[in-house]
C-alpha cells in the first residue's frame, strides 16, 4: 500500500473515530492523526481559541472587548462622521502597530493602531468626543487609563470585531 493511500485511510479513520477537538480546530493534521501533543498556545495566538471579541456600537459610541462572556474593556469611542465607519463583521489585522501614521491624512499620528478593514483602524487619539468626528476610523482615548493602549495590548490579530448600529 502506498504511503499516500495509507495517509488517506488514516485520515479517514481519524475523522470517523474522532480526533481531539483541539487538534482538529487548529489545523494540526499531524497532531490529529498521530496523537502528537499540542503545543501550548501563546498569548498572541489566534483569538478563536481565547474567546476574545470586540463589539463597536456606533449608536452608543462605545467599544466593548470581551473575553468569553466577560467584558474586559469598555470605553467611549468616536467613529466616522456621516456614516464613514463601515459596519459588519471583521477581524483585527493583519496590520497592527503601536506607532502608526496615517498614509491618507498628512501623516497624522495614529498610536495603538489595529486595522479592521482597508484604511479603517481602531486607534488612539487625543480628542474623542462622544459623537462621530473621525474620517472613518474608530478613535479610542489615550488619556486616563489609556484604553487605546490597553486594547492594543489585549487584542490579537484575527480577533473578531463587529461594528454595528
Amino acid at each position: 500500500m502506498s504511503f499516500t493511500r495509507l495517509l488517506l485511510l488514516t485520515f479517514t479513520a481519524a475523522l470517523f473515530i474522532g480526533t481531539p477537538a483541539t487538534h482538529a480546530q487548529d489545523g494540526n493534521l499531524f497532531a490529529a492523526l498521530f496523537g502528537a501533543k499540542q503545543a501550548k498556545t501563546s498569548s498572541s495566538s489566534s483569538s478563536r481559541y481565547s474567546g476574545k471579541r470586540v463589539e463597536i456600537d456606533l449608536t452608543k459610541q462605545q467599544l466593548k472587548a470581551y473575553q468569553g462572556n466577560r467584558v474586559v474593556l469598555r470605553t467611549r469611542i468616536s467613529s466616522g462622521k456621516t456614516g464613514n465607519t463601515p459596519t459588519g463583521n471583521f477581524k483585527a489585522g493583519p496590520y497592527k502597530s503601536a506607532t502608526h501614521f496615517s498614509s491618507l491624512y498628512h501623516n497624522a499620528p495614529m498610536p495603538w493602531s489595529v486595522q479592521i478593514t482597508g484604511n479603517i483602524f481602531i486607534h488612539g487619539f487625543s480628542v474623542v468626543p462622544n459623537y462621530p468626528a473621525s474620517k472613518g476610523c474608530v478613535r479610542v482615548p489615550i488619556d486616563g487609563r489609556n484604553p487605546a493602549k490597553r486594547l492594543f495590548n489585549w487584542i490579537d490579530i484575527g480577533t473578531p470585531v463587529r461594528v454595528f448600529y
